[in-house]
């Protein structure tokens, strides 16, 4: 297996994706109890590329993805997105440029309010609000053609509550809800993971098409190491807050589930028989 591990990126490489430099992050610093989640993460992402990421439970795969949409402050290093050093952005203010989807189709909307408001929160995000009226008759319009492109029949649902849709149209819309004003990023944790492998592949597939369309740049992690390989052009592994392996299109298109396995046992020293990585 012709792989390697990620190395620090170069000065003056493109920033107008995303650039991590020595990151860190610890919870309950200084305690018995202190959990180094990440350590000195460097990853460069160019535009349009579209990375899947997998791990371990615990690896620091979800936790680099709010550490990038600023969930939470890092306590060292640099995050840049699109040319624009967020490092010590709020999570509001970053999400002018970062879209995301969550496992749980019920975190990425709002189940009081209806599907057409839920979207044109979405549509404005990053702009001056002020008061005007929620949902008009053009952006009504722009937001029926968008639920077009699912293909699940709900451009004619529009006012109806999103509490009472199923999962995997809740999600659907989540998915649209994070790229329809188009961001600088994706972040995708595990979007499939909660909804039955049918309804995930339509996820999946709707997924490919906005990402491909769009040409966002996409950061999917994912516990499936089988998704991990068919998606994207680009595959990292972490395993205990650090990344191991950086895997371009090339190399990956000739991997399989067994080489991945391999190359955790190589670097890891132990065995996945009781992780989700192989029970997906």
């Amino acid at each position: 297996m012709n792989t390697r591990v990620a190395e620090p990126p170069k000065p003056g490489s493109d920033h107008d994706g995303l650039l991590v430099t020595n990151m860190r992050k610890a919870f309950f610093p200084g305690t018995p109890n202190e959990v180094v989640a990440l350590d000195r993460v460097d990853l460069l992402v160019h535009p349009g590329d579209f990375v899947t990421i997998i791990g371990s439970n615990g690896a620091g795969k979800s936790t680099l993805l709010n550490a990038i949409a600023g969930t939470f402050p890092v306590d060292r290093g640099s995050i840049v997105i699109a040319g624009r050093n967020v490092t010590r952005e709020a999570e509001h203010t970053r999400a002018r440029l970062v879209g995301r989807v969550f496992q749980d189709p019920r975190a990425g909307t709002a189940p009081s309010m209806s599907i057409e408001e839920n979207l044109s929160m979405a549509m404005l995000r990053g702009q001056r609000r002020g008061l005007r009226r929620g949902v008009n008759g053009n952006r009504r319009r722009e937001i029926q053609d968008q639920l077009g492109l699912l293909g699940m029949s709900l451009e004619g649902r529009v006012s109806a509550e999103v509490a009472k849709l199923s999962g995997g149209q809740r999600q659907a819309v989540s998915l649209l809800m994070a790229t329809i004003a188009e961001p600088r990023l994706l972040l995708l944790d595990e979007h499939t993971a909660a909804l039955d492998p049918k309804v995930a592949q339509t996820i999946m597939d709707l997924t490919g098409k906005i990402v491909m369309e769009r040409r966002l740049t996409t950061l999917m992690v994912t516990h499936n190491m089988e998704l991990a390989l068919r998606w994207g052009n680009r595959l990292v592994m972490m395993h205990q807050g650090r990344i191991v392996l950086d895997v371009g299109q090339k190399d990956k298109s000739g991997l399989k589930v067994a080489d991945l396995v391999a190359k955790f046992h190589e670097v890891a020293g132990e065995s996945l028989v009781v992780d989700r990585m192989l029970l997906d």
